[in-house]
Parts: structure tokens; C-alpha cells; sequence
């Protein structure tokens, strides 16, 4: 399929592109050993997905989608104002090889161990950094991921769904209640990605649909 980046094939293919970049986290998750992570730092259980899901892109029993993705580790981002080292940095950055401009899918990461972990996710440094602009402001959608270090997913989704809700504002949600709707993908094979849909404020123009995906690491 041919990607483009007008609003109107935004709209048709970024919610595709989505659901490969997750389902191949997924996978590369599957191959890990998780529990021996458990106590890892973010940018160690980083290193190891993104190693995974390189070895599945060029797996000799890759699927067809993989043929074009790339994926990168903790690439910088280009931002008025921010130059050289001073650039934010992105966790996960994955790139549609393509004629013309490259379509982009981001994802910044967050560990869930301790209580102030909601804190962390959905703060300047994590979803903040969508809301703000300052990462994927030429993009309609990206992602925000969850490790898993305590509980486990269902009680951390709650977590996260309790905090979006108390955080209404700040975040700039679209609807009230806020949404935290299924994207149904569970049912083909993926976790249960959830998302929510933010206004975006420093200059950026339109909103950004965030998809929400947790991984256990306990």
C-alpha cells in the first residue's frame, strides 16, 4: 500500500500503520525472557524490543508489511528553538520506507513500578511531550507504552484510566469523560491497546490520537 501524508489518507492508513508498529512490540516482547527484566531500567528493556523487533523484521519468515519498516532507538527529534544535544529524544521511532515523505509512527515508553509511576506517564516528560508538540507534531496519532514492572496490565489500566480522567485538563482531552476506548485489536492477536485523543497546544494545529499499549515485565 502506498502511504501518503494528506490529512484524508492520514486518516485511512494511520490507524493500519499503528497496529503494526504494536503488534510487532508485541512480538518482539514475546521473544524475551520478561521477569528478567523486571527490575530493568527504561532505556535497557528499550534496547532489547527494539533488538527483538529488528531480529523479527529480518527474520526469514518476516511478513510482507515488514519489508519497508525501520526502527530506531532513542532518535532525536527536530524542534524550533532545540539544536544539536539539546533536542528531545523519542524512544521509539518508527519509519515506512517509501517514495516521497517517509510516514512516522513515535512512542515514547514509560515504566509502571511504584505509585507516582501515573505521575511519569502522563507527565511533561511522557504524554506531555505529544500534547505539547514537541514530539509528533506533523502526525495525527502515536503511542505511549507501558512496562510492566508491579501488578499486573489490568491493574495498571485502571490506574492509567483513573489518572487521564483526574488529569482532563492539563492533557487537553477532547471529550468529557475522557475517552479510554478499545481499539478492539485484542480479539486479532494484540493486547488491549487502549486510546485517548488530545488537543494539542504550542502552536500545533489539530489533535493527536495516543494509542496505549502495556507490556508485563513481572
Amino acid at each position: 500500500m502506498t502511504l501518503t501524508s494528506t490529512p484524508e489518507q492520514q486518516a485511512l492508513y494511520r490507524p493500519a500503520f499503528a497496529y503494526n508498529c504494536m503488534a510487532l512490540l508485541v512480538r518482539a516482547h514475546s521473544r524475551l525472557i520478561a521477569v528478567a527484566l523486571k527490575a530493568a531500567e527504561e532505556p535497557d528493556i528499550t534496547g532489547e524490543l527494539i533488538r527483538e523487533a529488528q531480529n523479527v523484521i529480518e527474520g526469514d519468515d518476516a511478513e510482507s508489511w515488514m519489508e519497508n519498516l525501520e526502527i530506531k532507538d532513542d532518535p532525536p527529534q527536530n524542534v524550533a528553538g532545540r539544536f544539536g544535544k539539546r533536542r528531545p529524544r523519542i524512544d521509539f521511532e518508527f519509519v515506512q520506507v517509501v517514495r516521497g515523505r517517509h510516514p512516522r509512527f513515535h512512542i515514547e515508553a514509560k515504566r509502571l513500578y511504584r505509585s507516582d509511576s501515573v505521575n511519569e506517564y502522563f507527565g511533561s516528560g511522557g504524554l506531555g511531550m505529544f500534547v505539547e508538540g514537541l514530539y509528533s507534531a506533523e502526525w495525527s496519532s502515536a503511542g505511549m507504552l507501558g512496562y510492566v514492572q508491579s501488578d499486573d496490565c489490568a491493574a495498571w489500566l485502571t490506574r492509567l484510566a483513573d489518572g487521564l480522567e483526574t488529569r482532563s485538563v492539563p492533557l487537553r482531552i477532547c471529550t468529557t469523560p475522557p475517552d479510554w476506548v478499545s481499539t478492539g485489536w485484542l480479539g486479532k492477536g494484540l493486547a488491549d491497546v487502549r486510546t485517548s485523543r488530545h488537543e494539542r497546544s504550542n502552536g500545533t494545529v489539530g489533535s493527536i490520537s495516543i494509542y496505549h499499549l502495556l507490556l508485563a515485565f513481572c
